[in-house]
């Protein structure tokens, strides 16, 4: 049987291909015969177990970090852009790719939630860094987001964090 373009590949010293760090490509190439091991003599062995619902848990759970920093920055970059004192050429190019991203994570069932401008309740999954007076406002607002709250599939992966404008106290100020 003829040698794939992968093997003919592999069959030379990977080091001298490309510069690389050595544990990297040994990992590499030991995972490649493994695996061409496995192919080659083909053994019955037993049906994979199923995993349970703990190990899919903890897995999910160890995503968990990860995930909700990607949204975090994909989600301040979005909102730093549109920042008025950046070219208009590269707000919109820049735009596309961040929306794109943020449509992923719509698919991946990625919610990303800040609440701004809405009315605050006590019971939200956010953090209030402070409570700041702000003219204008007729009851408790979330006026700043600094950080999204993140959902992943219903549940909370990171709480939010925003700033509260609280209505003036007109009679303070008499």
């Amino acid at each position: 049987m003829p040698a794939t373009f992968l093997q003919q590949l592999l069959a030379r010293d990977p080091r001298k291909l490309a510069r690389f760090p050595d544990p990297a490509i040994d990992q590499a190439l030991t995972a490649w015969r493994a695996l061409s091991e496995t192919i080659a003599t083909p053994v019955a062995a037993p049906a994979p177990a199923a995993p349970s619902a703990a190990t899919a848990a903890s897995d999910a759970a160890g995503l968990d970090g990860p995930l909700a920093d990607l949204a975090t920055h994909v989600w301040r970059a979005r909102h730093r852009l549109q920042d008025n004192a950046q070219p208009a050429d590269v707000v919109r190019r820049s735009g596309r790719h961040i929306d794109a991203a943020v449509e992923a994570f719509a698919q991946l069932e990625l919610t990303l939630k800040d609440w701004l401008n809405e009315p605050y309740d006590p019971g939200l999954p956010v953090k209030v860094l402070t409570f700041q007076p702000t003219p204008g406002l007729s009851r408790d607002t979330i006026v700043e987001a600094i950080r999204p709250a993140v959902l992943w599939r219903g549940r909370l992966l990171q709480s939010g964090e925003v700033v509260v404008g609280v209505p003036l106290d007109e009679t303070s100020n008499a």
